[in-house]
């Protein structure tokens, strides 16, 4: 078991099979190695953007391939719409680039709050073999990301600050969407790994919260019939990625 916080990490090794809720308590009473204010940071921890990855070999090996396969689509439909839209052409680029870097394994979908471990059985699984546990303090911002201009340089994401009770069409007020960008709905992809689907026009809007730390994907549309599942597949691997 690894834990990270930030950008520093800690090995915690176990003989035998271990619950999650001990390891959540051993993280927790070693964090002070990985910062000297461990009393503020323990209170101060985001739970709700803690992450939990499956780091063994046959894991890496999967979402390895997924990554392999969304590249491979995204540059080729790069290349389909290199003259006739060039624009999203360079953005496909880019997210290609941001989607393919390494992740520490496939992500374990579980409410990671201490209580809801603590009290709820299914969300305190035995964990057996190399697995990454991730801490974090709440951060102050947002991403936007999918069929967008993006500033120039190597980025594929836009961050704003996040604002409460602001939702989804009034982030996307702050950017500036493709031709190509889906103008319904947007994708929401909450800290927890959870996908929602949020209406953004005049016809459908309505408040649907968004936590700090989400990533808001704005899907492509008029896709040729063989990246169909694209969008699918990108809002996997984003979910699989901290923020």
């Amino acid at each position: 078991m690894q834990l990270n916080s930030t950008d520093k990490a800690l090995q915690l090794r176990y003989p035998a099979t271990v619950r999650l809720d001990q390891v959540q308590q051993d993280a927790l009473a070693n964090l002070h190695t990985l910062t000297p204010t461990s009393d503020k940071a323990a209170q101060s921890l985001y739970w709700s953007g803690a992450f939990l990855w499956k780091a063994d070999h046959r894991a890496k090996q999967a979402i390895a391939l997924q990554q392999q396969t969304v590249d491979k689509q995204l540059r080729a439909l790069a290349d389909h719409w290199r003259y006739s839209r060039p624009a999203a052409s360079e953005t496909l680029i880019q997210l290609a680039q941001s989607l393919a870097s390494p992740v520490p394994g496939e992500r374990i979908f579980l409410p990671l709050d201490r209580d809801r471990v603590r009290i709820v059985p299914d969300n305190n699984p035995a964990l057996n073999g190399p697995f990454v546990f991730q801490l974090t303090t709440r951060p102050d911002t947002i991403k936007v990301t999918g069929a967008l201009r993006l500033p120039t340089g190597n980025t594929a994401d836009i961050s704003l600050p996040w604002q409460e009770r602001q939702d989804a069409a009034g982030y996307l007020k702050q950017v500036k969407a493709l031709s190509v960008a889906n103008r319904d709905y947007v994708w929401v992809i909450q800290p927890d790994g959870k996908a929602e689907q949020h209406s953004i026009a005049y016809w459908n809007r309505q408040h649907q919260d968004i936590a700090p730390g989400a990533i808001l994907y704005l899907a492509f549309t008029d896709l040729p019939e063989s990246a169909k599942s694209l969008n699918a597949q990108i809002i996997h691997l984003l979910s699989q990625r901290p923020f």
